[in-house]
C-alpha cells in the first residue's frame, strides 16, 4: 500500500514532468498560435480571474453540470433500485440503456440542437451520456446486496421504506461514491462539450468558442487549464468525503 506522502510526491513528479515536456514542445514550435508557452497561459488565466465574465460563464457551466447530474442521479436511483429488484423491470430497460451507451456522442448534440433550445439541448446530451454510468452503478450495488439479510427484513416483515433507508441505501454508499466521481467529471465534459457547439448566452464552451473564433490559442488553453483545475477539486471533494465515511464505517 502506497503512503499518502509518497502518492503526492508522485503527482507532484507527474506534473512537474507534464509542465517541462509543455514548456519544450512549446520552445520547439515556437509559434504561440500553435502551443503557447505554459508561462503565457497562466498569465492569461491569471488575467480571467480578474474578469467576471469568467466567474458567470463558470458558474453557469457548474449550474448545468450539478442540475443535470441531480437530475441523473434521482432517475438512477429510482430506475437502478427497480431494476436490482425486478428482472422484469430491468429486461424492459436494458435496450434503452444499451442504445444510450451506444450513440454517438457528437450526434446527439447535432440532434438536440435540432430538437431543443441550447439550455434543453445541453442538459439532454448529458443525459443520454452520464445517466447509463450512474444507473449501472446503482444496478451492481443492488446485484451484490447480502440476500441473507434482504431475507431477513423479509421474514421480520420490516416495511419497505424502512429496510430501503436502513439497509439498502447505506449498503450502495461505495457504489453510489464511485458513481458519483465518475458521473461527475463526465458530466463536466459533456456539458462543456455541448456548450461548445450549443452556444448557450454563457458557459465554459462558449468561451471556449469565441477564443476558438479568435484564432486566440493561448487563450483555449487557459480555459483547458481551469477545466482541469475544476475537476482536481472536485475529485479531491470526493476523496476527502470517501475517506469521512470510510472512517465512519470503521469506527
Amino acid at each position: 500500500m502506497i503512503s499518502t506522502s509518497r502518492k503526492r510526491l508522485w503527482i507532484t513528479l507527474s506534473s512537474l514532468t507534464g509542465i517541462l515536456l509543455w514548456k519544450f514542445a512549446s520552445v520547439f514550435v515556437a509559434r504561440e498560435i500553435i502551443l503557447p508557452s505554459p508561462e503565457a497561459t497562466l498569465k492569461y488565466l491569471s488575467g480571467m480571474f480578474r474578469e467576471a465574465s469568467t466567474w458567470l460563464a463558470v458558474a453557469a457551466t457548474i449550474r448545468r453540470v450539478l442540475f443535470a447530474f441531480l437530475m441523473n442521479m434521482v432517475f438512477a436511483l429510482t430506475l437502478g433500485v427497480a431494476s436490482g429488484f425486478s428482472s422484469g423491470i430491468y429486461y424492459a430497460l436494458k435496450p434503452l440503456i444499451t442504445v444510450m451507451k451506444a450513440v454517438p456522442t457528437m450526434g446527439v448534440i447535432l440532434l438536440s440542437l435540432i430538437w431543443f433550445n441550447s439550455e434543453t439541448a445541453v442538459v439532454f446530451v448529458c443525459t443520454l451520456i452520464v445517466f447509463p454510468v450512474l444507473y449501472s452503478s446503482v444496478v451492481s450495488g443492488i446485484l451484490h446486496l447480502d440476500n441473507k439479510l434482504l431475507e431477513m427484513h423479509r421474514i421480520f416483515q420490516i416495511r419497505w421504506p424502512k429496510t430501503l433507508f436502513h439497509f439498502v441505501l447505506p449498503s450502495l454508499r461505495p457504489y453510489l461514491i464511485a458513481g458519483v466521481m465518475s458521473g461527475l467529471g463526465l458530466s463536466m465534459k459533456v456539458i462543456i462539450a455541448a456548450e461548445v457547439l450549443s452556444q448557450p448566452k454563457t458557459g465554459i464552451g462558449t468561451m471556449f468558442q469565441i477564443e476558438r473564433a479568435r484564432l486566440n490559442t493561448t487563450g483555449v488553453f487557459a480555459w483547458s487549464l481551469l477545466v482541469i483545475l475544476l475537476t482536481a477539486g472536485m475529485d479531491v471533494l470526493f476523496s476527502v468525503v470517501k475517506k469521512y465515511y470510510g472512517k465512519r464505517d470503521r469506527g
